[in-house]
Order: structure tokens, then C-alpha cells, then sequence
């Protein structure tokens, strides 16, 4: 779909703040019948936002063909794009600030857009599922060894709850192994792929710009996508790849 920036009366027409917000359409732009004052509060939150950014900015995640997980010289093709949100709090305090995640406060959000290959997906859907399919396997194969008649009667002859607490036992086994799968297997993938996006060169300039993930757990999980944003702030694509507009990817997990 082609860009349709149209409203030249609009106060940012044309302008670097105009290009930064990378709005599809007028239609829908934060500067939408704004007045010249209003406009230039906008800009100004612009500036400030693209102030805070590391000087080359983030589009370098996105925009080769090279995966921007891979470790070492070698790159896999990328494939997919995996979604890692960053927070900022405005350095003016009169900025009113956004509440999200934990009681913490963020004027400013960053979706940063790490191109992937299938390889580097592959790893971490893997550890996301690994716990579950542990305790999946395990406790269906404890199943079916304590539901056989003879052997839930011996468990019962022993102790009536015993059946139970079996089962209970191996929940624990399962969530223990799970455990110890994904960190033997993290600690393999981080050879080659970026398991800890916090070790990322880009998300480690950003973090010392300020800016703080804004994601859950102690490993937190990119959100993966066919296809990447397209329109918003920080989602502009460098010159030579400004015309290639698509829709929104669909989720893949």
C-alpha cells in the first residue's frame, strides 16, 4: 500500500517530524487538525524521542536480509521479524507519563524489529514450549503406568492417597527436568543466536541511553511476525527500502 500523506496544511507536512512519525496516511496521525501550537508540542516530543536513540538509529535491525540474532560473522537468512519493546521516562517532568508493567512509568515506547531466520525462531519457540511439553510427556507417561489396575491397587494397598502423591512426585520431577533442559539448552543456543536480548549490541546502547525493557521474566520473549511494522515511530525503513510497504505480519506463536 502506497503512503498517503496528503494534508498539506497540515503544520508537519513534509517535515523531518513528519518522516519520523511514519504515518500510512494523514488519517489517523497523532498531528491530525492539530493547530500550530499543538504541532510543535509534537514535534518537540519527537525530537526528544529521537534525541534518546542511539545516533544511527534502530533501523538497521530490519532492514537487511542478514539475521540481527546470529552471533559471529555468519548470518542466517532472515525470515521473520521477533518484536522486543523498550521504555523510556521523558526527561521533562512535565511530560505526562504512561503506566505499564510493574508500577513503572515510560513516556516514550520503542518497538525494536530484530530480523530472524528460521533458526533463531526455532530456538526460542523451542525453550518457550520445552517446560510444557516436559511435563506433557512425563506425567502422561506416570499416567499411564499408575492407571493400570494392578499397579494403582498395589499404590492403594500401600496407601489409599499414594496413587496421588506418585503423580504429585512426578509433576515436581517434570518441572525440575523442564528447568534443567532450558538452561543446558540456552546455554547452547546462546553459542549462535542471542538468547538474552539484553546482551544485544543495540539493546545494550539503549540501555545505557536510559531506556529499559518493558517485557515480564528474566529471559524476556520477542513476539515473532511474518512480516514487520510498518508505520509508527522507529518503524521507518532507510531510503532504499522505502517503498516496500506491506500490511501488518500475522503472529506466529
Amino acid at each position: 500500500m502506497e503512503q498517503e500523506r496528503t494534508n498539506r496544511n497540515c503544520p508537519l507536512w513534509g517535515s523531518e517530524t513528519c518522516a519520523r512519525l511514519n504515518m500510512r496516511a494523514c488519517r489517523g496521525c497523532p498531528a491530525e487538525d492539530k493547530d500550530p501550537r499543538e504541532a510543535a508540542a509534537i514535534r518537540e516530543d519527537v525530537d526528544t524521542l529521537y534525541g534518546l536513540l542511539p545516533e544511527e538509529g534502530v533501523a538497521s535491525l530490519f532492514a537487511g536480509e542478514a539475521c540481527t540474532l546470529c552471533k559471529g560473522e555468519q548470518k542466517g537468512r532472515r525470515e521473520s521479524y521477533g518484536l522486543f519493546d523498550m521504555g523510556h521516562a521523558d526527561p521533562r517532568s512535565t511530560k505526562k507519563k504512561l503506566s505499564l508493567f510493574r508500577g513503572k512509568t515510560y513516556a516514550f515506547m520503542m518497538p525494536l524489529q530484530f530480523g530472524c531466520c528460521r533458526d533463531c525462531r526455532r530456538r526460542f519457540q523451542l525453550l518457550s514450549w520445552l517446560p510444557m511439553l516436559t511435563t506433557i510427556l512425563v506425567l502422561g507417561g506416570a499416567l499411564l503406568v499408575v492407571a493400570r489396575e494392578p499397579v494403582a491397587q498395589s499404590l492403594r494397598n500401600v496407601w489409599r492417597g499414594l496413587p496421588l502423591l506418585v503423580m504429585a512426585l512426578f509433576a515436581g520431577i517434570s518441572y525440575l527436568l523442564g528447568k534443567v533442559l532450558v538452561r543446558v539448552l540456552r546455554e547452547r543456543f546462546n553459542r549462535k543466536t542471542y538468547m538474552d536480548l539484553r546482551d544485544h549490541p543495540m539493546v545494550q546502547r539503549m540501555t545505557a541511553l536510559g531506556w529499559e525493557n518493558v517485557l515480564e521474566g528474566k529471559y524476556p520473549q520477542p513476539v515473532f511476525t511474518r512480516k514487520r511494522l510498518q508505520y509508527g515511530v522507529g518503524t521507518a525503513a532507510p531510503p532504499a527500502e522505502g517503498e516496500k510497504i506491506a500490511a501488518d505480519g500475522e503472529n506466529l506463536d
